[in-house]
């Protein structure tokens, strides 16, 4: 007996332009080279058994009764839509809104759902602490009870303000005192009438080196490689402290690096625990012990270092993509 074609959608769109070797910020929403994602297509072209359609925007949609269009096709006929690409990251976005809708109806993936945990800084420290990863300790409040979190911020000493959807470093502070976050918080909500991150979120400071600075990219649960960021991408924080900044969203300057056994383990249970099929962390070192600081949705996507380990990515997003058609069919058969 015939068994029917499992109905594939993509949307894995190239960069639209092309930037310096290894760079990971780009115009446009494509996230992956042109030649990546040429192969990429090549491939899924090879495939037995599977009816691929590819192109399918669901950024240019609309939503009627639960169900998604674009350009006259209904995204939820098919059995599996996979999508890599930039999205509007902001809360209750349509882009969100269109994909959480589809992955009621079918297998998606990026998982929506898991994704827009992991944009949130607090919602995905607080999910891998609850995974018991070691990550970094956090505290979530409202201006209006400020007072409250004076002492935990007296007994860590110094803490990390961060905005809880932020990215390449913007708006990360050093807070190395109750006085000086209180004065922070009443000039924001003095100015704007509220806290414009719905909450305010520090996360604690621990003592730490940019040499044991490590980000990890992870692709269909497997730990691709770990790499550095060169000196020129790291600026002070004050009090001796550091963080990475991009100011120009460009990314790259990298280096590859080991990952020790305890980062592996650290991050492919930080991965299970999230749900992203591609994601990232970066981790610091402190006493010995690593500590997850970062979790990062688009995770660094760096060509030279796929080259540097004999890796071809258009083959990890292939297997990644092959791996969830053998899930689906075998769930549908």
């Amino acid at each position: 007996m015939n068994r029917k074609k499992l109905k594939l959608g993509v949307f894995i769109p190239p960069r639209i332009t092309e930037v310096e070797p290894g760079a990971v910020h780009h115009a446009g929403i494509g996230r992956i080279p042109r030649a990546t994602q040429r192969d990429l297509m090549s491939l899924l072209d090879s495939l037995d058994g599977v009816e691929v359609h590819k192109d399918l925007n669901f950024r240019q949609s609309f939503i009627h009764n639960g169900k998604i269009y674009t350009d006259g096709f209904c995204l939820n006929n098919l059995d599996i839509y996979v999508w890599y690409c930039e999205v509007d990251r902001n809360v209750g976005s349509y882009d969100l809104e269109v994909l959480k809708t589809l992955a009621r109806d079918i297998r998606v993936v990026v998982d929506p759902f898991n994704f827009e945990v992991g944009l949130d800084k607090y919602l995905a420290h607080l999910r891998l602490s609850k995974a018991g990863v070691s990550v970094a300790e956090t505290v979530l409040f409202d201006h209006n009870n400020i007072q409250r979190v004076k002492g935990v911020l007296e007994k860590w000493g110094r803490a990390i303000l961060k905005p809880r959807r932020g990215k390449f470093g913007k708006g990360v502070m050093l807070i190395e005192s109750y006085p000086m976050l209180r004065d922070m918080v009443d000039y924001i909500s003095s100015t704007t009438g509220l806290s414009p991150d719905k909450a305010y979120m520090l996360e604690r400071y621990y003592d730490n080196t940019i040499d044991d600075w490590v980000g990890t990219t992870i692709i269909n649960g497997e730990l691709v490689y770990g790499y550095r960021k060169r000196t020129s991408k790291w600026v002070p924080l004050g009090g001796g402290a550091m963080k990475v900044y991009d100011a120009n969203e460009v990314g790259g300057e990298v280096e590859q690096c080991d990952v020790t056994p305890e980062q592996e383990r650290e991050a492919l249970t930080a991965y299970r625990a999230l749900g992203c099929e591609i994601v990232g962390f970066d981790f610091i070192t402190h006493k010995g012990k690593p500590i997850i600081v970062d979790e990062n949705t688009f995770p660094g996507y760096y060509e030279d270092i796929f080259r540097q380990l004999n890796k071809n990515p258009a083959d990890e997003f292939f297997k990644l993509i092959t791996c969830e058609l053998n899930r689906t069919g075998q769930a549908i058969a």
